[in-house]
């Protein structure tokens, strides 16, 4: 499926069957500048509704605090339905994606994933 949409650091698709889904580029460091460019970006895609969200973020580089705190809160809770992070299949990578959740907090149904398939199987369940 194609973009819907790019920012400096990510692309931004909704799919088929409703979720949405934003891939962090590979090897960037993302600003809090990026950060609001893609939240932005991906609650436009979303077209109004509450949907289920997938972050990929297994090819980019770890957040700085500001940003991960960026990432977390309000926006994410009113424009979401649930988060699912794709990881690096790798200790490092589960490692990461655990901080995140543990610090952030996230305010919706949160799991992380080492594919894209089954984050997309689980986002599923909250469709209606």
């Amino acid at each position: 499926m194609q973009p819907l949409t790019r920012s400096r650091t990510a692309e931004i698709t909704l799919q088929a069957d409703g979720c949405v889904t934003t891939r962090i580029h590979e090897g960037v460091r993302q600003s809090e500048s990026d950060a609001r460019d893609n939240l932005t970006c991906t609650i436009l895609a979303c077209g109004g509704q509450r949907r289920p969200l997938l972050v990929d973020i297994s090819r980019c580089l770890p957040l700085d605090p500001e940003v991960r705190h960026f990432y977390t809160g309000e926006k994410l809770v009113e424009s979401f339905l649930a988060l699912a992070l794709v990881v690096e299949a790798t200790a490092f990578g589960r490692m990461m994606g655990n901080v995140y959740i543990r610090v952030a907090r996230p305010g919706i149904p949160t799991r992380l994933f080492a594919d894209e398939s089954s984050a997309l199987a689980w986002l599923s369940t909250f469709l209606s």
